[in-house]
């Protein structure tokens, strides 16, 4: 089963720093995360836009932050994450934080995820 969390930050209320942006989501299984995809209606200006996704307080990528470049409104492939995939694991919190904005604005995140269960899904 593929689940798709998606996080929308109207313009004006992009905020860079430790505070969660948008919904704050629970994981109902163990899940493996696939892809992330960041889009920003305005494109960054100032350098490049840098998010992180947190499985209850940690995140999920390596060293790096997932980026959108400079002057860009779409990357496909934002992550970074280790070469064995971090597990999210059942009653996780997952949440989402702008790191640094570069003049971003209307910025939407598209985490995908593959259950690890899905033999335990009641809706396969």
């Amino acid at each position: 089963m593929l689940r798709i969390l998606v996080w929308h930050i109207p313009e004006g209320r992009v905020k860079a720093g430790t505070v969660s942006q948008g919904p704050v989501y629970y994981a109902d299984h163990d899940y493996a995360p696939e892809a992330l995809r960041l889009y920003a209606q305005r494109a960054p200006d100032g350098g490049d836009l840098k998010v992180d996704i947190r499985d209850d307080g940690v995140s999920i990528f390596t060293g790096n932050y997932a980026a959108l470049n400079k002057g860009g409104n779409l990357e496909e492939h934002a992550e970074d994450f280790p070469s064995a995939l971090p597990l999210i694991a059942e009653g996780s919190v997952i949440s989402f934080h702008i790191i640094n904005k570069a003049g971003a604005e209307d910025i939407t995140g598209q985490l995908e995820m593959t259950s690890l269960n899905d033999e335990d899904d009641p809706s396969e």
